[in-house]
């Protein structure tokens, strides 16, 4: 009877110690990281330099190409996240000048990425796509050419979080 008995309580032992020993230990949910990721950010400017291929120094022209020139962004965001473009005159976002604006988004026009046409006037304006009125960019120049900073964030919509990048650009 005494084996008997030491078997049960051995078996149920082992039963308890393969359910995980009675205690409510439940596995770790995955975290998931829901703020946007910028993960590449390119232009396009007047002299067919694209950043993509090239590292040599950005310019844009009024008077080349109408002024054109393309931006480019890849983006790693579960969610819908706010797209921006700025100009400062020196490599800070603090206090630069907003040009574009954008929601993206599964079923918006950009999602993980996108592009934007945009036009550097001879009027010292600049716009992108969508921009109702050109932004005037006048107050940042001191001569011309001058140096700028052109910014690229993308931003969380529910919260502060943004990551952004920049180029220099000579505004000819």
């Amino acid at each position: 009877m005494n084996k008997l008995a030491l078997g049960l309580v051995i078996m149920a032992s082992l039963v308890i110690v393969g359910c995980g020993g009675g205690s409510s230990s439940a596995a770790p949910d995955p975290s998931y990281n829901y703020t946007p990721a910028l993960d590449s950010y390119h232009i396009f400017d007047s002299y067919d330099t694209d950043t993509a291929y090239s590292n040599a120094p950005l310019a844009l022209n009024p008077y080349l190409y109408y002024g054109l020139f393309e931006i480019y962004w890849a983006a790693n965001s579960l969610e819908d996240y706010r797209v921006r473009v700025s100009i400062n005159d020196r490599p800070s976002l603090s206090d630069s000048v907003e040009i574009h604006n954008e929601r993206c988004g599964a079923g918006l026009r950009c999602d993980q990425g996108g592009s934007l046409l945009c036009e550097y006037g001879a009027d010292l304006t600049l716009s992108c796509d969508t921009s109702l009125e050109p932004v005037d960019i006048s107050y940042l120049f001191y001569t011309i050419p001058e140096d700028l900073y052109l910014f690229l964030e993308v931003c969380d919509i529910d919260s502060p979080y943004c990551e952004y990048d920049y180029y220099p650009v000579t505004m000819e």
